[in-house]
């Protein structure tokens, strides 16, 4: 059984693999990002003063949410996305295999367009998952941060507001 290299893989893909590397590396700088930026020493403070400070607290914080959340939701983006373009990427494949076969009838069919074709369907199948899957359980990592977030910022809020109430 012959192994497949890397580079091997991704010239079979053909151009959708720029679209997956693109994804992949957008999906692993957002969660960087994301990491970094949805520390509670970061956000909690921030969203606590912005909300106090403002004349319309209510609306404030619908703000704040709709930002922590808008951020994490392209993550659920990529999610959908890049098993899409491996499908494109497939069918795409199939098409090279079987139209490469039907113009050729009278030679037979020849295993290395077949080969070929197929290839390029498994393997941006296979990269859209291996960018999909991570991406979808950082989004289900970071949405529940962010609403752990949120939380904490609320509970702020009424305690600081109840403290100058009362």
């Amino acid at each position: 059984m012959n192994d497949i290299t890397f580079e091997q893989a991704w010239n079979y893909g053909g151009p959708l693999m720029w679209v997956l590397a693109f994804f992949s590396i957008w999906a692993l700088a957002l969660m960087i990002y994301l990491w970094y930026s949805q520390r509670a020493g970061i956000v909690v403070p921030e969203a606590v003063s912005r909300i106090c400070a403002s004349k319309d607290p209510e609306s404030e914080g619908g703000r704040v949410a709709d930002r922590l959340m808008s951020q994490v939701e392209w993550l659920a983006d990529i999610a959908a996305i890049a098993p899409l373009v491996g499908l494109l990427g497939t069918v795409l494949g199939m098409f090279q295999a079987f139209g490469g076969i039907a113009s050729d009838v009278s030679a037979g069919a020849k295993p290395m367009v077949l080969a070929q074709g197929v290839s390029q369907a498994i393997v941006t199948t296979i990269f859209g998952l291996v960018v999909a899957i991570p991406s979808l359980l950082a989004y289900a990592f970071f949405r529940r941060r962010a609403q752990r977030r949120m939380a904490e910022v609320e509970e702020r809020v009424v305690e600081h507001f109840s403290t100058i109430s009362g």
